[in-house]
């Protein structure tokens, strides 16, 4: 191959070379140079709890580990007992804690002596019947817990209202992002990402009922208990290209 035929390809080769290098930097700028639109929406449905969660505590002290644990057995037991027969099934009803510790007093000089035990029993209710929260609030109170934390109200499957509360918060941003391409004079092109954010309840402080004192075993009254609603909530951002 002559010197000239070399010279001719070598110049062909860094034309070509140019030439992709050009195409890429523009399509390069041209990405960065889009124009785009962010927009966010949120979506609201309203829910209507259909179960409620109590937590049920018993607690006991005293000087021997082994007369505590055996009292709190038993008050447990008769809970337990008072809830199956408020029809609660056993799947419904989890220990939360168990817990032993020591009672510590302390001398002049700080050292711990240990003077006695303190146990406690935790389990969760679930109630699925709403008309009975108030029923069997009244009954574990009645029937030996030392102290009851809830109701907590809940959807117990919440996934319809969350995807509900999803599509509501997409018609809300693809309506914002319509409102203001049309004021700036553009029009909405193809959705570039799109981003789901928390679905979520807002939290409410719990109900707290402290028992002091025991109750009569046939107290007839029974606690007014209100479910009243939930307000599932989402959001998505969404980004669109103009055109």
């Amino acid at each position: 191959m002559n010197s000239k035929i070399r010279f001719v390809l070598a110049l062909f080769a860094s034309t070509v070379l140019c030439s992709v290098g050009l195409r890429a930097e523009d399509h390069e700028d041209a990405g960065k140079n889009r124009r785009i639109l962010t927009v966010e929406g949120t979506g609201k449905v309203q829910a209507v709890p259909d179960v409620a969660t109590l937590s049920v505590e018993v607690s006991q002290e005293g000087e021997d580990l082994d007369p505590v644990m055996a009292r709190v057995r038993r008050e447990m037991g008769k809970i337990l007992d008072v809830v199956k027969a408020q029809g609660i099934e056993d799947k419904d009803v989890q220990t939360e804690i168990f817990n032993v510790r020591p009672k510590l007093e302390y001398d002049k000089r700080a050292n711990p002596r240990r003077v006695g035990y303190a146990v406690t029993n935790r389990v969760s209710v679930k109630v699925r019947d709403l008309k009975k929260v108030g029923k069997v609030l009244t009954a574990v109170t009645a029937g030996g817990a030392t102290s009851v934390n809830g109701p907590d109200f809940d959807v117990d499957n919440p996934q319809t209202y969350q995807r509900k509360a999803l599509t509501l918060a997409f018609e809300d941003a693809r309506s914002k992002a319509a409102a203001l391409a049309d004021a700036a004079g553009v029009h909405l092109g193809q959705i570039v990402s799109m981003t789901p954010g928390a679905v979520g309840v807002p939290m409410h402080p719990r109900p707290f009922m402290m028992r002091s004192m025991a109750m009569p075993a046939d107290a007839a009254a029974q606690e007014p208990i209100s479910a009243g609603e939930q307000t599932l909530s989402a959001t998505v951002t969404v980004v669109y290209a103009l055109q």
